[in-house]
């Protein structure tokens, strides 16, 4: 089942929460490449089975700068950072950071899928400036519901930038498929750039990358080594 072709952000949010809130699953443009996205716990389970998830694989929460605000903890500093590339800059972002363990949406989660969300005592987040994406996380937020997910690709196969190429098997997985065309940030590669806020330091070269890079460095007096993969030897 597919969106129509003209994007309508919120009336398509709109859509794809009742066919969440009912246990399916979407794919989703995420300005970054498309994302896979679920809340029920059996629906999470089928994408992992359907992307072929190794174990050691986390979910991530598909959020706002608002969810992040009341479900992270930084202190002043980083929490300052985090405003100035998502908000003030609008640079899509996985923000990695301690969780509050008592918010309501992470009681929600069952103990299984929040071990398969967490990493210590930290959670990833996306905030990817999407019009789409943060009236679905503002929904799912108002009901106290847990919008968790990937990449809509076969692990290890990268993410998409558009819908055409998604792999048939993860594709024929969604219940709704929302598609907005080639997604905008995808230098040098299509999928989030992660930051660790505890130590500053970028666990995944994503798109934006070198941007976020110059961000910390110019702004932020804070230096992050160049993208490994492109160094040459």
């Amino acid at each position: 089942m597919s969106s129509p072709r003209t994007p309508k952000p919120k009336e398509d949010a709109q859509a794809v929460f009742q066919v969440l809130k009912a246990g399916g699953i979407a794919i989703l443009p995420m300005n970054v490449g498309y994302g896979i996205v679920a809340i029920d716990p059996d629906a999470l389970k089928r994408i992992v089975n359907v992307k072929q998830r190794q174990s050691q694989k986390r979910n991530g929460m598909i959020g706002s700068y608002s969810l992040h605000q009341e479900i992270h903890v930084l202190p002043p500093q980083q929490a300052g950072i985090v405003k100035l590339l998502t908000v003030d800059l609008s640079i899509p972002l996985g923000v990695i950071a301690p969780y509050r363990p008592d918010h309501p949406i992470i009681r929600k989660l069952p103990p299984d899928v929040l071990a398969q969300s967490v990493v210590e005592d930290t959670l990833a987040m996306l905030i990817s400036g999407n019009t789409l994406v943060e009236e679905l996380s503002r929904l799912a937020a108002i009901e106290e519901l847990p919008l968790l997910g990937s990449s809509a690709n076969l692990t290890g196969k990268g993410a998409k930038g558009v819908v055409e190429d998604i792999e048939p098997e993860v594709f024929k997985a969604a219940d709704i498929v929302v598609d907005y065309g080639r997604q905008k940030f995808q230098f040098p590669r299509a999928s989030s750039t992660m930051v660790d806020f505890r130590t500053m330091r970028i666990v995944r070269y994503g798109a934006c990358c070198d941007v976020v890079r110059d961000v910390l460095r110019r702004f932020c007096n804070i230096n992050v080594p160049d993208d490994p993969t492109t160094l040459v030897p």
